[in-house]
């Protein structure tokens, strides 16, 4: 599975739109790379813009923290068969990697509703 992910400068991963950073992480290879999260130069369509690189590299997996996609980029990523994974705010790459390995991550193709946010 190769998960996305955006990270602030903390290592924490965030929302879309909060996070400097978009770590794809290969959960075959345990390898990452880092690449510029194009929301943080956009005003409109930010998590968009993210979610289309993160399909580009091969993505089948958004770490999701509460309001990483609003409404528009939700069905986006369902609608390319993206699938989720929800954890908590403030939860460091390293939690997540932590927690993917002791099988404690929950892999899902819905997010709760009052983790979506309305689309601009």
């Amino acid at each position: 599975m190769i998960f996305a992910a955006a990270l602030n400068k903390a290592n924490v991963i965030v929302p879309i739109v909060e996070g400097e950073i978009l770590r794809i992480f290969n959960g075959q290879t345990n390898e990452y790379e880092d690449f510029f999260n194009p929301a943080q130069q956009l005003t409109a369509g930010r998590r968009g813009a993210a979610l289309t690189v993160a399909e580009h590299k091969g993505v089948t997996a958004f770490v999701s923290p509460p309001e990483t996609f609003c409404e528009r980029s939700y069905d986006k990523a369902r609608h390319v068969g993206i699938r989720f994974v929800p954890i908590a705010s403030g939860v460091t790459f390293d939690e997540f990697l932590e927690q993917l390995k002791n099988n404690k991550l929950k892999l899902t193709s819905d997010l709760p509703s009052d983790e979506i946010v309305p689309s601009d």
